[in-house]
């Protein structure tokens, strides 16, 4: 038994000096201390505060039996450790479900499902004058880049996930998404971004893409965070009943863009509401009409679409949101966090969970709003 925990504990020691020496000290570290990622990572990591709206706008809420909740989708939300579950029809709340442990007010990360609610900011910059179009160069909002060839890359192609970069999105524990993820100097590993290539042939997706875009805000935005704008311009504006928060690499540092936003299953659901609104929001326009269509308009061509989505109900990209094979559209992040947004039939349903589970969710939502349209 003692000669089994001796190579155990060597085993380990061993691990942690070859992962000191090829992704260094403070990555290693926060690796080896925190492990992987979760849904409760705002609660670990320094993050920057989404106050609730100083006049938060309350949902309505749909007294009548949904119709569509029978005992597989309880079962699917229970087996699949599923934390909530909302289903919005024309801007009302027909539904709701939480485990016993979580609730309407409990925030968690949202991790990919962020991407598409920085895409939104962009377009809030874009309406603000802060970024000229989604046809700048990355290198006029970050110059230093241009050695690396962002010069030839647009904000657009960093949108639609076809910049060509060298990032890998993969669990590779010495790779580069790893580092993004548990770097302390999130802005130096971007300024070390390098491309092969004006554009990618095909989609790729990769998160390196959006931490960029977070960096061309960050740039656009001056003195101001990524959090405080989103809490000026969005957050607030659409009535969020409780806070949320941003993970950020180091105590005043940058936003992880790509993937640490948290907050409640209800405010995110006023996002999604927001967009099937086409940008409006209780009669306000907060984003563009304009911005919103091309945000979720399929960004590729079926000789550009990669193979291994064929037959998926993943059927196209476009500006950080997935295109479904119906036309509906999602934000979608690790572990099956979910933002379906079906403006035809202007059905809102959001999924949070700290897995997924072996269950189609888009399919399920995309029934459930057929079954209400």
């Amino acid at each position: 038994m003692r000669r089994l925990v001796g190579w155990l504990i060597g085993g380990i020691a061993a691990v942690s000096v070859v992962m000191f020496f090829l992704i260094g000290p403070d990555i290693s570290w926060q690796l080896l201390t925190h492990g992987p990622t979760t849904v409760w990572d705002h609660l670990e990591y320094p993050t920057r505060s989404l106050s609730p709206s100083p006049e938060p706008v309350p949902w309505q809420e749909s007294e009548a039996t949904a119709g569509f909740v029978d005992d597989s989708l309880l079962d699917s939300l229970e087996a699949s450790q599923s934390l909530a579950f909302v289903v919005v029809d024309g801007g009302v709340i027909v539904w709701e479900w939480y485990r016993d442990d979580h609730g309407p007010d409990t925030p968690s990360m949202l991790f990919s499902a962020s991407k598409s609610i920085v895409s939104l900011l962009i377009g809030a910059a874009i309406d603000d004058g802060l970024i000229g179009s989604v046809d700048d160069v990355v290198t006029e909002y970050i110059p230093e880049l241009s050695e690396g060839g962002f010069d030839r890359v647009t904000i657009e192609d960093l949108l639609r996930m076809d910049s060509s970069m060298d990032y890998v999105e993969d669990d590779n524990p010495i790779g580069i998404h790893i580092r993004f993820n548990y770097t302390q100097s999130l802005a130096d590993e971007i300024l070390d971004l390098e491309v092969r290539e004006a554009s990618d042939p095909v989609f790729r997706y990769k998160s390196g893409d959006n931490a960029l875009l977070g960096l061309v805000l960050v740039r656009a935005l001056g003195d101001t965070s990524l959090t405080e704008y989103l809490e000026r311009r969005l957050w607030h504006p659409l009535g969020a009943g409780n806070a949320g928060s941003w993970n950020v690499d180091a105590d005043g540092g940058l936003e992880r863009t790509w993937c640490c936003l948290a907050m409640t299953a209800r405010d995110l659901a006023r996002f999604g509401q927001m967009v099937s609104n086409g940008g409006t929001w209780d009669g306000e326009r907060l984003i563009s009409e304009d911005w919103i269509e091309a945000s979720v308009a399929p960004g590729f061509s079926p000789d550009r679409w990669p193979a291994e989505y064929s037959g998926s109900v993943l059927a196209n990209y476009g500006y950080q949101w997935w295109v479904l094979d119906d036309g509906s559209h999602l934000a979608l992040g690790k572990a099956g966090q979910y933002l379906f947004v079906d403006p035809t039939r202007d059905v809102v349903i959001v999924r949070l969970g700290e897995s997924q589970g072996e269950y189609s969710w888009a399919t399920i939502m995309q029934e459930i709003a057929s079954g209400l349209g």
